[in-house]
């Protein structure tokens, strides 16, 4: 337990300082409420892509160098096509044209800055699985002491949203500074037969990220028709919900550091069974109270009261999501990424119907609040029968 108390106090830390992070654009005015929760979405679908290289570590566990290439590929042609398709992109959503500009100027700067962005991401997934603990704090604290100093000085000087981007991406590239001296694997001359190796291993799981998240993103965009007040009430629980995933994903890294040295197939079901029991009711009572403590910061010009209710109905996703993260990472442990890819189209046939009934129905907020737990649920029950397919083999 001492390990995943590691990974879930640090997605907590994680979790709250992105917040804080967040709660700089909130305190801007509601456009930037509006245009950073859009943003912040279509950058996650971005990054379900440009992570493909830690997809393939997670799943090989060797390889760094390759793995780390092929990331670098990914994030390349997207921070490309980021920049290029900038106002095209930023047009998906029904948002005001003030608005427009302000989305097309953030993707603009992200495009720039996305390479250092992934750079960062990639070293911290490796000392992660590592288990390199002090570095990991010591990477955290480094670089969310430089975001949140470099976003209070956009604040100071009343700043933009988009200038919030910016100061990201300079927090970003300290940090890589501080990787790359005392954090740096060995790097070998990479073969091509092993990095087609690792996009046969990432495949799978990338399928399964690519389809989760236009289910994501097309559930953002039918909220935008809410109208201002309610799709910015949306935007803070969603953005608070989405989060706390900091925090639930510590049971998909613990899964798979803890079953790495199991072989067989049942012995490592059965362990995964006990993890995930042991780990339940610490993952809800950690999500909550941070769910919790950051409705203040968050709410922004929205009223506390309807805020903080929204926000604790969004949350709800953490008592069903653990299904889904904890038979995703004993699928991963075993290579049996197979069925992972279809993970993501039981989303889309879930959350999209739920959200387009949601958009047009009065109280369509609820529907929205519970959708992506249901969600995570049908999909956590899918990887479940596949998990019992695999053992009963």
């Amino acid at each position: 337990m001492k390990q995943f108390f590691v990974f879930a106090l640090t997605g907590a830390s994680i979790a709250i300082l992105d917040l804080v992070d967040s709660a700089f654009g909130n305190t801007i005015n509601i456009d930037s409420i509006c245009v950073m929760s859009a943003f912040t979405i279509i950058y996650w679908f971005i990054c379900v892509i440009c992570q493909i290289g830690e997809y393939a570590y997670n799943v090989k566990l060797k390889n760094e160098t390759e793995c780390f290439i092929l990331e670098m590929i990914a994030t390349v042609l997207c921070s490309i096509l980021i920049i290029i398709f900038r106002n095209q992109i930023s047009h998906i959503y029904n948002l005001t044209e003030n608005q427009y500009r302000l989305f097309s100027l953030c993707l603009l700067y992200k495009g720039i800055l996305l390479v250092p962005a992934k750079i960062q991401s990639f070293f911290y997934s490796y000392i992660e699985i590592n288990c390199k603990n002090k570095n990991i704090v010591i990477a955290n604290v480094l670089f969310y002491t430089t975001m949140i100093l470099f976003d209070a000085i956009v604040i100071l000087n009343h700043g933009e949203c988009y200038h919030l981007i910016i100061a990201t991406g300079l927090a970003n590239i300290v940090t890589i500074v501080y990787f790359f001296i005392f954090c740096r694997f060995k790097v070998i001359k990479p073969k091509l037969k092993i990095l087609f190796e690792c996009f046969k291993c990432a495949k799978d799981v990338l399928v399964d990220r690519i389809l989760g998240k236009i289910a994501t993103v097309t559930f953002n965009i039918l909220a935008s028709h809410l109208g201002t007040e309610l799709y910015a009430l949306h935007s803070v629980g969603y953005g608070i919900a989405t989060s706390i995933e900091a925090i639930t994903n510590s049971c998909y890294t613990n899964q798979i550091v803890k079953l790495s040295s199991i072989n067989n197939i049942k012995e490592k079901y059965q362990k995964s069974k006990s993890i995930s029991k042991q780990v339940y009711i610490p993952t809800v009572i950690i999500s909550y109270i941070v769910a919790m403590i950051m409705v203040l910061p968050m709410h922004g010009d929205l009223s506390f009261p309807q805020t903080f209710f929204i926000t604790i109905l969004y949350n709800s996703q953490c008592l069903l999501i653990q299904l889904y993260e904890n038979h995703r990472g004993f699928l991963t442990s075993c290579c049996a990424t197979k069925c992972l890819r279809f993970g993501g189209l039981v989303g889309i046939i879930v959350r999209i119907p739920i959200a387009a009934i949601s958009a047009v129905i009065p109280f369509g907020i609820l529907g929205f609040a519970l959708g992506s737990g249901i969600d995570f649920l049908i999909r956590g029950l899918y990887y479940r029968r596949e998990s019992l397919k695999l053992i009963n083999k």
